[in-house]
């Protein structure tokens, strides 16, 4: 079993010290470095990187720099994985409680959110349907699909010249000519 710190590299020069000091008095295999501007493939290979049975160690969440949602996604992908998570930092009130249990909250915390944009959603959407208002793709009439399977078969148009002549989707035009 590995233990495997992951820095968060900051500008917050407090921040870094703080880190810093807080891995230094672990007894850690090696120490990772992301800086804020590496692209999110940088997290996921040095995870892939990892057996079951490792220890990541983060110093606080917004190290791991996701949204409560994506960190959901995260804390589920480890656990497939069978690494272990570890935070420094939990905040305060949560300073005794496990990393398991501490994770546990977390994702149910996810859950409620996905909920409630779910619940949010869904009534945004019937009440624009009440109010008359269709989302999707607009319509377009069958006289409008005739002309344009007429156009590409029989005056051999190209789709971009559909399109414009027929004042639809470059998208639209391949559609129809697919179907017909």
């Amino acid at each position: 079993m590995k233990q495997i710190g992951f820095l968060f590299n900051t500008s917050d020069k407090e921040f870094m010290e703080v880190q810093e000091t807080a891995f230094r008095d672990l007894d850690l295999d090696d120490i990772y470095e992301r800086t804020s501007d590496a692209s999110e493939s940088f997290l996921l290979s040095f995870i892939n990187n990892l057996s079951a049975g490792d220890q990541v160690i983060f110093y606080d969440l917004s190290c791991i720099g996701k949204s409560v949602i994506q960190l959901s996604d995260f804390l589920n992908y480890l656990s497939t994985k069978g690494i272990n998570l570890v935070i420094l930092d939990k905040g305060i009130g949560a300073k005794e409680v496990s990393d398991e249990a501490y994770i546990q909250m977390l994702l149910k915390v996810a859950d409620m959110e996905k909920e409630i944009i779910r619940d949010r959603t869904t009534r945004g959407l019937q009440k624009a349907r009440k109010n008359g208002r269709v989302g999707g793709r607009p319509k377009i009439s069958n006289e409008t699909i005739e002309q344009i399977r007429y156009l590409y078969n029989n005056n051999r148009y190209t789709l971009r010249e559909i399109a414009e002549e027929c004042n639809i989707s470059l998208g639209t035009a391949y559609k129809y000519v697919q179907e017909g």
